[in-house]
C-alpha cells in the first residue's frame, strides 16, 4: 500500500492513532506496521496451524524438504512460544522432530522480537512464516505464502478468530474506575482503528483485483454470515461481478446464474409449491441450462453448505436472490430493499416462511459498518461520516470485553455507539484472546 493511500486511511480514521499510541511495544504496533504488506495477524496464522481444516497438506521447509504434521502441538496462551511440543515428520526419510513452534508473518520477526535471547524459546524448533526468507539457525522454517496461494478456496477472511481457544483473566477488572467519557473516547479510538485496519486491508486487496469486484466478495461473505462465507465468497470468485453482469440482463437471470453455481438449485418442481413459484423456477432451469459446460463444471454442491440449524430467514437461496439483487446496484447496494418473491418463501422447498425481507435491518447495520465504510476508505474517500454509523446489535464478544474492562456493573450506554462497539472487538482481539490485560492497566495508569 503506498504513502499516499496510508495518509488518506489515516485521515479517514483520525483517532484511530489515539488507540495505536496505547498499543506500542505490546505487538499490536508491530502487526500494524506488518500491513504493509500483509493486512493479516499472526493470529490468523496461528489458528490455519491449529485448525486441520486449514493447515495444507502440502507443506515443506525452505529448503524443499516435505513436511508431514503429527502433532500441531499445544496453543500457548501464556508468554513464550505459540505451540508447544509439535511433532513433525521431515524429509522424503521422515524424519520425526519434536519441539515447540514459533509463528511469524516474517521470518525476521524472530530477532525483532528479542525470541533468540530469551530462555523460553530454548526449545522451539520450528519456525512457521508467512513470507519466505532467511532462516533462522538451528529453527526448521516453514513458509506458507506459496502453498496457500495454489488453494483457491482458502481465504483468510473466513478464519473466525474468536473460535479458538483464548484465555480470560476474571476478577480484576482493568477499567473499573475510568471516567466514563475517557471510556467512550478509548473505545471509539479503538473502534476507528479497527474500521481503518479493515480498509488497509481491503486497499491491500485492491492491488491484484478491481474494487468492485472486491466490494462483490465482501458483500458475498457477508451475505453467508458465519457458516457459509465460504461457499458464498467461492461463488464471488467463479463468478467475477463483471462476467455476471455480462451474462446477465436483469436480478432475476442473475439470481440463475447464483442458484445453479450453488448447487442448491432444486432439480424437480414440488406439488406444494403455487404456480408463480413454479413458473419462477422453471424460468431459472431454462437459463441455467443455456449457460456453458465450463461454467457448469465449476459448480458447487450442497455438501459445500452448511445448512444445519439455519433459520429460514437466513437460508442461502434468499441470500442469492439479495446479492442478485445488489449485483446491478454496486457500488452502492440499497441494502434492506430487496423484497422476497414467491419462490424465496419456500426455503424447505416443502412448507413456506413468512415472506419477510430478504436482508434485515441488523445484518444490513453490520455491512455498511463492515464493509461499506471501510471499502469506501480503501478507494479514496477522504470524508466519512463515524459519528453516525448505524449500530449494530450487542453480541457475545463485545459484552464479554465490557465485562472484562469494566467489571459486572458497568452501564451498557458506554459502548451504545457503533464504533464503541467496533472498538470492543479490537480490544478484544489485541488484548484478552492475547492475555495483555496488564498493559491496559499499566498503559493507563502511566497516561
Amino acid at each position: 500500500m503506498n504513502a499516499i493511500l496510508s495518509k488518506s486511511l489515516e485521515a479517514c480514521f483520525p483517532r484511530a492513532a489515539d488507540y495505536r499510541r496505547g498499543t506500542v511495544g505490546n505487538g499490536v504496533h508491530e502487526s500494524t506496521t506488518a500491513f504493509r504488506h500483509f493486512p493479516y495477524r499472526e493470529r490468523h496464522l496461528q489458528c490455519l496451524w491449529a485448525d486441520p481444516r486449514l493447515r495444507p497438506v502440502q507443506l515443506a521447509t525452505t529448503d524443499g524438504e516435505p513436511v508431514v504434521v503429527e502433532q500441531p502441538g499445544d496453543w500457548n496462551l501464556e508468554a513464550g512460544p505459540d505451540f508447544h511440543n509439535a511433532v513433525l515428520l521431515i524429509g522424503k526419510e521422515r524424519r520425526r522432530i519434536a519441539g515447540d513452534l514459533e509463528i511469524h508473518i516474517h521470518p525476521t520477526g524472530w530477532n525483532q522480537h528479542g525470541h533468540a535471547n530469551d530462555p523460553r524459546y530454548a526449545d522451539v524448533r520450528f519456525h512457521i512464516v508467512y513470507f519466505q526468507g532467511p532462516e533462522i539457525p538451528g529453527l526448521i522454517q516453514i513458509p506458507l505464502q506459496e502453498t496457500l496461494a495454489t488453494n483457491p478456496r482458502f481465504s483468510f477472511e473466513n478464519i473466525d478468530l474468536t473460535a479458538y481457544p483464548y484465555s480470560i483473566p476474571s476478577g480484576d477488572f482493568p477499567l473499573l474506575g475510568m471516567h466514563p467519557d475517557r471510556k467512550i473516547q478509548w473505545l471509539e479510538s479503538a473502534g476507528e482503528e479497527r474500521l481503518r485496519l479493515k480498509a488497509e486491508r481491503f486497499a491491500f486487496a485492491t492491488q491484484n483485483k478491481e474494487p468492485d469486484q472486491l466490494l462483490w466478495e465482501e458483500l458475498m461473505a457477508a451475505l453467508g454470515y458465519k457458516n457459509n462465507k465460504t461457499p458464498f465468497r467461492q461463488l464471488a470468485a467463479i463468478l467475477p461481478l463483471m462476467r455476471l453482469r455480462s451474462l446477465a440482463k436483469s436480478p432475476a437471470e442473475a439470481y440463475a446464474l447464483l442458484l445453479g453455481l450453488s448447487g442448491l438449485l432444486p432439480p424437480n418442481s414440488d406439488p406444494s409449491w403455487d404456480a408463480a413459484t413454479r413458473k419462477f423456477i422453471r424460468n431459472v432451469w431454462d437459463f441455467w441450462w443455456k449457460q456453458s459446460g465450463e461454467l457448469k463444471e465449476q459448480s458447487l454442491n450442497k455438501f459445500d453448505w452448511n445448512l444445519a440449524g439455519i433459520r429460514p430467514a437466513n437460508h442461502p437461496v434468499r441470500r442469492l436472490m439479495a446479492a442478485a439483487h445488489y449485483a446491478f446496484q454496486l457500488p452502492d447496494p440499497a441494502l434492506t430493499d430487496v423484497p422476497p418473491n414467491h419462490w424465496t418463501t419456500y426455503i424447505s422447498w416443502k412448507s413456506k416462511c413468512e415472506p419477510t425481507a430478504l436482508v434485515g435491518q441488523s445484518r444490513a447495520n453490520a455491512i455498511i459498518t463492515n464493509i461499506l465504510v471501510p471499502w469506501r476508505a480503501a478507494t479514496g474517500a477522504t470524508e466519512l461520516d463515524l459519528d453516525h454509523l448505524p449500530v449494530e446489535p450487542s453480541n457475545s464478544i463485545i459484552r464479554q470485553t465490557a465485562h472484562t474492562l469494566f467489571g459486572p456493573d458497568h452501564t451498557p450506554k458506554t459502548y451504545c455507539s457503533a464504533l464503541a462497539r467496533q472498538g470492543l472487538i479490537q480490544i478484544f482481539h489485541d488484548y484478552l484472546i492475547t492475555h495483555r490485560l496488564d498493559e491496559i492497566r499499566k498503559w493507563f495508569a502511566a497516561n
